[in-house]
């Protein structure tokens, strides 16, 4: 097995990227990387802990239960948040005490794209060297070199739930963030979200969607 310091050759400068339901970017390889991804960070005391976030992409469907589909197989759990920004992934990842954070996105590539980056429990990126060794996992599950090692028994396999106050949690943060001695009276601020992940988050970080 490779001790991934080579060259990656699936992940890119922002992740795995390319045309949704088309190699490389297909659900045969979401499973892969979901189940590369939870045996990477398996914990021998209690289950990983794996965040999955998307933006609103059609594909974005096949690639969440391919990703939750490798991650439980392999013996992880699965906190998904649903569309939400991909700094909104970072945080929930960084304040649920996950073990990584996955976000479905390409960012602002065409509509037919999608993309797959990672995070590490801190919200940041993962170094190169961590990309590359996931790849090698990918291609020994791929290949059965492991012997199915990837896989959990059948009383580990893991469990996905919804935080389903996600969004709530990065509004709170984001609203946190601005200093309360400054004030946005007087201004008009547009945001264009066009079709991404922000449509709903967004109007709530308004003054006038503060509690009364």
């Amino acid at each position: 097995m490779s001790n991934g310091s080579e060259t990656r050759k699936l992940f890119g400068t922002d992740g795995v990227r390319g045309v949704a339901n088309k190699d490389p970017m297909t659900a045969e390889m979401a499973l892969r990387l979901g189940q590369a991804v939870a045996e990477r960070f398996r914990h021998k005391g209690r289950h990983g802990r794996i965040v999955i976030g998307k933006d609103t992409r059609l594909s974005g469907y096949l690639f969440e239960s391919a990703l939750e589909a490798g991650i439980v197989s392999a013996g992880a759990d699965v906190m998904l948040v649903g569309p939400l920004p991909t700094p909104g992934i970072a945080f929930i990842t960084w304040s649920m005490r996950a073990d990584a954070g996955v976000v479905i996105s390409a960012s602002h590539n065409p509509y037919q794209d999608n993309g797959i980056k990672i995070f590490a429990a801190d919200g940041f990126k993962l170094p190169d060297d961590v990309e590359a060794n996931l790849e090698q996992r990918m291609l020994d599950i791929a290949s059965g070199d492991d012997g199915g090692k990837h896989r959990a028994p059948p009383d580990n396999i893991g469990r996905a739930f919804r935080i389903e106050d996600a969004e709530g949690r990065y509004v709170q943060f984001l609203k946190h963030s601005f200093p309360k001695e400054r004030t946005l009276d007087g201004l008009k601020v547009v945001v264009d979200c066009a079709h991404g992940a922000a449509y709903q988050c967004a109007p709530l970080c308004s003054p006038s969607s503060a509690p009364r």
